[in-house]
């Protein structure tokens, strides 16, 4: 579902740009970044961090966590925090893009790592499931520093 979701982002963001005048490196980064920002960090990740809140030995069991203690509500108030920083890169964009933008990325990366040590751990790790893990957290973590890189935004710092 995730994957899906980023494709339907960088589509939308594809055409945002095309019809965008002029059309620079650096807008065009921008514009991705606000589309990855918002819609795969701020929209589905209110989502699960409300679920987590909500429901936090469910989300335990469906990420692959030992339900019990306060992990699943420290984990789901982390989450509404960093979703709630991105949210505000449409309205401050400029050099405030840097931090939602790494914080994201650095997480992601973090999530892809964690996730195939665990899978290896325990010996489930396939060709599948790398391509999964990296399709929902690894690639979303490169496109995002791509993004940043190409919006020229420490330049404004």
């Amino acid at each position: 579902m995730f994957f899906v979701l980023l494709i339907l982002l960088l589509l939308v963001a594809s055409a945002h740009v095309a019809l965008r005048r002029p059309r620079t490196l650096s807008s065009t980064g921008t514009t991705f970044l606000v589309y990855l920002l918002v819609g795969y960090c701020v929209l589905p990740m209110v989502l699960v961090s409300l679920w987590s809140l909500a429901r936090p030995e469910q989300t335990a069991s469906m990420l692959g966590f030992p339900p019990g203690g306060p992990f699943q509500q420290f984990f789901g108030v982390a989450y509404l925090g960093m979703a709630i920083i991105a949210l505000l890169t449409p309205f401050l964009r400029r050099s405030f893009l840097i931090g939602p933008a790494l914080c994201w990325a650095v997480f992601f990366a973090g999530a892809t790592a964690i996730h195939f040590a665990d899978e290896s751990a325990h010996q489930t790790l396939t060709h599948g499931s790398m391509l999964a893990i990296f399709a929902t957290h690894g690639l979303i973590s490169v496109l995002l520093l791509i993004a940043l890189a190409a919006s020229r935004a420490w330049r404004e710092a």
